[in-house]
């Protein structure tokens, strides 16, 4: 014979599964992360990862980012075609942002996804599984 408080562990382990059936690493992601900056003649050159954790390869993926200056204005507005995604995989993409030096620049904003072809929901999807990090010397984020 079972005990009641067997009984109550076994149901609410079951509970628990049926009502989060997912991992968290199960979940769709998007993440970006800004690697490094560094200057590269009369531009700042910007260097990402990233990782598509989507159910799907993304065919197109582009995102729009808002450069800051020291002041905390927008400095510019610029979309980068980081192309395609191979589901589960890690990408390097590298972008020259002309105009001066990286230390000109103290935070970058991911502003939009513009594009996301391929996944189901495309642009909402990716928008919502979408996480930032950072190991470069500003401000990085959503």
């Amino acid at each position: 014979m079972i005990s009641p408080s067997r009984r109550l562990c076994a149901a609410f382990a079951l509970a628990t599964f049926v009502a989060f059936p997912a991992h968290a690493q199960d979940r769709p992601s998007l993440k970006i992360e800004l690697n490094a900056l560094s200057d590269a003649k009369d531009s700042c050159r910007a260097t990402f990862l990233l990782t598509n954790g989507m159910p799907e390869e993304i065919s197109k993926a582009s995102f729009e980012f808002a450069f800051f200056n020291k002041s905390g204005s927008v400095e510019r507005l610029t979309a980068f075609n980081f192309g395609r995604l191979q589901k589960g995989r890690t990408v390097v993409r590298q972008f020259d942002i002309p105009g001066g030096p990286c230390g000109s620049y103290s935070r970058l904003l991911v502003n939009a996804v513009k594009s996301c072809d391929g996944v189901t929901g495309e642009v909402d999807a990716c928008e919502a599984a979408l996480t930032t990090a950072n190991k470069a010397g500003i401000d990085f984020g959503l």
